[in-house]
């Protein structure tokens, strides 16, 4: 490492290198993508794709292990001194809870008996690499593994399912477009709060007077942190 190059510094350039403009490029179209495209590239990906009922379980489980996980990085936020990104930890962690919600109940609809998951253990890093773990796992999410459910919840013509897992999927390029907006400004943060919409889990960096563009909720709704 050079000579009064600092670690943060160090961090920041190698995950930029590794993420890359290209992957901030497709966030920024998950956004307006029809749920009808959303599936078209999910095939050689490493989601294992099974019936729509397994996916439900599977997405159950990994936004159960993300709202678990980012509860613990905001409590490292707070110990670290960053309010701001103890905040929109927490704030995504709640959209995380509202997927859960979402998943848990269609898939119980499907099969009365399902229970709802458990989190993994979570390691918990510093904050700067907590936030590239939590980009990371939000890309997975919006451009592989939602796709691949959704296109055979397509195939399978489980309408509700293509729903649920679109909202989640676009929800969840926002998630990561956030965090990276953070990382890469964490040594000149701000003060702006994050305001979470209840009905799909979107998230809003200061205050708007739009609607939410994943689910058209009016931002009188939306919780504010």
């Amino acid at each position: 490492m050079m000579k009064g190059l600092s670690r943060r510094d160090f961090m920041k350039g190698t995950a930029a290198t590794a993420i890359g403009m290209a992957t901030m490029s497709l966030l920024a179209g998950c956004a307006t993508e029809a749920a009808a495209d959303a599936g078209k590239t999910a095939e050689a990906t490493g989601t294992v794709v099974g019936t729509t009922y397994e996916n439900l379980l599977t997405a159950l489980q990994g936004e159960t292990n993300a709202f678990t996980k980012y509860e613990a990085f905001a409590k490292v936020a707070q110990s670290e001194g960053y309010d701001q990104i103890a905040r929109l930890f927490q704030c995504t962690a709640d959209a995380e809870k509202i997927h859960v919600g979402l998943e848990l109940a269609l898939a119980q609809k499907m099969n009365p008996e399902t229970k709802a998951p458990t989190g993994d253990a979570v390691h918990e890093g510093l904050t700067d690499a907590n936030l590239i773990t939590g980009a990371q796992g939000e890309i997975y999410e919006t451009s592989d593994m939602y796709p691949a459910f959704i296109k055979k919840a397509q195939e399978e013509g489980e309408t509700e399912a293509v729903g649920v897992f679109t909202r989640a999927k676009l929800a969840e390029g926002y998630h990561a477009e956030l965090y990276m907006n953070v990382y890469n400004n964490i040594n000149d943060l701000d003060d702006s709060k994050y305001y979470l919409c209840p009905v799909c889990g979107f998230i809003h960096k200061g205050e708007t007077e739009d609607a939410c563009p994943v689910c058209g909720v009016l931002p009188t709704a939306f919780k504010e942190y």
